[in-house]
């Protein structure tokens, strides 16, 4: 079990350094309750002893997936806008277009 609370720990520091990071602000009340929720889930799997090593290598693994979208150059790109539409109606000579 102490796998899971080393990963548990390691995962709100990873959600408060993000939050801190981009938002300049503290970690919402529902961010930290929701991984907590899931740390404590894997918990309760690990009280079953076959189970407690794969619970502890998924905690693990979920702060590692969670880590690889904080270190930079691995956020996800922005869609690109789509490009104007245009249109059949022509107005003073050119063609309308709309956004």
């Amino acid at each position: 079990m102490g796998g899971i609370i080393l990963a548990w720990i390691g995962g709100m520091g990873i959600i408060t350094y993000r939050s801190v990071k981009n938002d300049h602000a503290p970690p919402l009340p529902g961010q930290m309750l929701a991984a907590t929720g899931l740390f404590a889930l894997l918990a309760a799997a690990a009280e079953y002893a076959p189970a407690r090593t794969a619970a502890t290598a998924f905690a693990f693994g979920v702060d590692i997936a969670v880590l690889m979208q904080v270190l930079p150059g691995t956020q996800p790109k922005a869609a690109a806008a789509p490009a104007p539409q245009q249109t059949a109606a022509a107005v003073g000579g050119r063609i309308a277009t709309q956004p």
